[in-house]
């Protein structure tokens, strides 16, 4: 249910989505537009926008493009924090629509009901045929609901349940009931073969709220978006040691995102040929390719970086790989290997044709404090400005180049970043100037 930060809709105003929302079916082209207002409505929470989220969720219709519409303002009204909407999301907890009910539950969690009748609605789930007991449970645990912690219990020993359904078992048995050594069995699901598990289990690790984790969630075979993610939830102490590790340590870790500091898993049928290595960066687990990495830096470097060269045209068109790319070109350069359309390529990643939140865009900032160390002492007011530089992750990784390198008027540049909206920018800056 989290907000997506690529906005590619066409952009309406408050009152063109208010006017769409209020039109009947009838009068409507495309019912994918009710879904376009909604989306766009959520930008701007107020009183107004409320009352007609309430009312659009008020009407029925079997179309589909209908129904993702409603479920997304049932979403926006939780995102929203409106309270008064608990009553009329709650009555569609019986709905035959099993995703309604999903993000239903959701947003009863996200809006912290206390209703004690909605709360055993909810709970009745978890006897049902209910295609995701996950969500219920991760809803139990965020409303600190323990009376169904035996049934809960029963979920993370059965072997029917999901990986996902038993992750979430873990953390609410943790979170409710004290249980930590299950944390064990949660440090296990970040190993497991399914990356959309392994993706769960991050989830059910902050839920969990336990910091002790994050080791072991660091090393991980995960996105690097995942990580940040929980070390920011996990992260409630206004100090760079907690429980014995270092906050900059986990961060400046994600950050480099070297794979030889990944713990990654066996890969069955792996061939050792430069092509398919080259061709696994490719891949959408991200397990491969930290793998493929791996032994990318067991061949000549020079071949490596014909190979990247040759398959860039590619590569530059597909936003996953080209994180696995400029990360390659990183390590070749660590290795003074590198050829004179480095820095164009650079260039084209830290262009405004992308947008900020892209993982490479770190990377790319990377390269270029180590490739041309004037260009990027040029752009760190760029680098600190929020309006250019949104992803606090970016910011944070221009403070951290800066960091490495010798030069005396670092500590001024760091000053710019001393009021940056984000707690963890704001330590690296101070941590840079003292």
């Amino acid at each position: 249910m989290q907000s997506n930060p690529f906005n590619n809709l066409p952009k309406i105003n408050k009152i063109d989505a208010i006017n769409i929302l209020r039109r009947p079916i009838s009068e409507v082209k495309l019912l994918a537009d009710y879904y376009k207002a909604v989306f766009h409505l959520a930008n701007f929470p107020c009183e107004e926008s409320e009352l007609v989220l309430l009312d659009f969720i008020k009407h029925d219709c079997e179309k589909l493009e209908y129904k993702i519409a409603k479920r997304k303002a049932i979403e926006v009204l939780a995102n929203f924090g409106c309270k008064k909407a608990i009553q009329a999301i709650a009555e569609f907890l019986e709905n035959d629509d099993d995703y309604l009910v999903e993000t239903v539950i959701w947003s009863l969690a996200k809006l912290k009901c206390n209703d004690i009748d909605i709360i055993n609605k909810i709970c009745s789930k978890l006897y049902k045929q209910f295609n995701n007991k996950r969500v219920v449970i991760q809803t139990l645990t965020h409303l600190g609901v323990r009376k169904e912690i035996d049934m809960i219990r029963s979920l993370s020993r059965d072997k029917q349940s999901s990986n996902g359904v038993k992750g979430a078992s873990f953390a609410a048995l943790i979170k409710l009931a004290g249980e930590e050594d299950k944390l064990t069995d949660l440090k296990k699901f970040l190993r497991l073969s399914n990356q959309n598990d392994r993706h769960c289990a991050v989830q059910d690790i902050i839920n969990a709220g336990h910091l002790s984790v994050l080791p072991d969630l660091i090393k991980a075979p995960l996105s690097p978006s995942f990580k940040l993610q929980a070390i920011d939830s996990l992260w409630i102490n206004e100090v760079v040691l907690c429980e014995n590790i270092n906050l900059f340590n986990c961060i400046d870790s994600v950050v480099v995102d070297d794979p030889r500091n990944i713990d990654t898993l066996k890969v069955n049928n792996f061939n050792k040929d430069l092509s398919f290595l080259i061709e696994q960066l490719f891949h959408t687990d991200f397990n491969r390719c930290y793998q493929s990495i791996k032994e990318l830096l067991k061949f000549p470097l020079d071949k490596v970086l014909y190979y990247l060269n040759n398959n860039w045209d590619r590569a530059k068109s597909d936003y996953g790989a080209i994180y696995f790319f400029i990360n390659v070109y990183k390590l070749l350069l660590d290795q003074q290997l590198y050829d004179e359309f480095l820095l164009d390529k650079v260039g084209f990643l830290l262009s405004d044709d992308w947008p900020d939140y892209m993982k490479f865009k770190s990377s790319a900032i990377q390269v270029l404090g180590c490739l041309n160390e004037n260009k990027f002492y040029n752009n760190i007011i760029y680098f600190s400005d929020e309006s250019h530089t949104p992803y606090w992750k970016n910011r944070y990784t221009a403070l951290l180049v800066l960091q490495n390198k010798q030069i005396h008027i670092k500590n001024k540049f760091a000053k710019l970043f001393f009021n940056d909206s984000h707690r963890f920018v704001r330590f690296k800056a101070k941590e840079i100037s003292t």
